[in-house]
């Protein structure tokens, strides 16, 4: 389907079909997310990716106790390294070899990067972190996948569950699986959006504002 089709046709799925997804199929949706764009292309986000029923059960407990979590085939939970430093040097390095960046900056960069303390980095990493996140539903709903982003969720048992390093800080809890077209939520008409006259603004700014 073409982007605008995709746009708009996916939608926030709570009831999934027993179809199972594959690996293999989980694994051709991120080979699309990691074409996310990100702050100087550090791309700070780790996914962890729980297909199995006992350890959907312990992150259903972490959400809640939302049904979902378990109803669907996958559970994706999006994390962002507060480690600016995690990647610097490749993203870096590569960066000065293809002529992006000069060869002296990429190496200041660098020694800035993995010099710098992971603290206070939690909105840099929710920012980046949550495109590729968005990348993940259309990309799965191109493929007849759909996906429920979720809010309700224990940001700290989830990290204790799935026992990642001290610098993953949670961003967004998502299902995945193949939808249930059968279920109420999708005989139901599309709920309302806000129209862009309502929540668009065109400002011009004139130079030097203020005193």
């Amino acid at each position: 389907m073409d982007t605008d089709e995709n746009i708009e046709t996916r939608r926030t799925v709570h009831g999934y079909t027993d179809e199972e997804l594959t690996r293999d199929e989980i694994r051709d949706i991120f080979e699309t997310v990691r074409w996310s764009p990100s702050s100087y292309n550090l791309q700070p986000w780790e996914f962890v990716v729980v297909d199995n029923e006992e350890g959907q059960e312990a992150l259903r407990e972490d959400a809640y106790g939302q049904e979902h979590v378990t109803d669907a085939a996958a559970v994706v939970v999006v994390f962002g390294n507060l480690d600016r430093g995690a990647h610097a040097e490749r993203v870096f390095r590569d960066q000065a070899e293809k002529g992006y960046t000069p060869e002296g900056r990429a190496e200041d960069l660098i020694e800035r990067f993995e010099d710098e303390p992971p603290e206070g980095n939690e909105e840099w990493v929710v920012q980046s972190s949550m495109i590729a996140a968005t990348t993940l539903m259309y990309a799965a709903w191109n493929r007849g996948i759909a996906s429920c982003p979720m809010g309700g969720w224990d940001g700290e048992a989830l990290c204790e569950t799935l026992d990642v390093p001290d610098t993953w800080h949670p961003v967004l809890m998502m299902t995945l699986g193949y939808p249930d077209e059968e279920s109420d939520e999708w005989k139901r008409e599309r709920k309302t959006r806000r129209s862009p006259d309502d929540f668009v603004s065109f400002v011009s700014l004139e130079n030097g504002g203020g005193e």
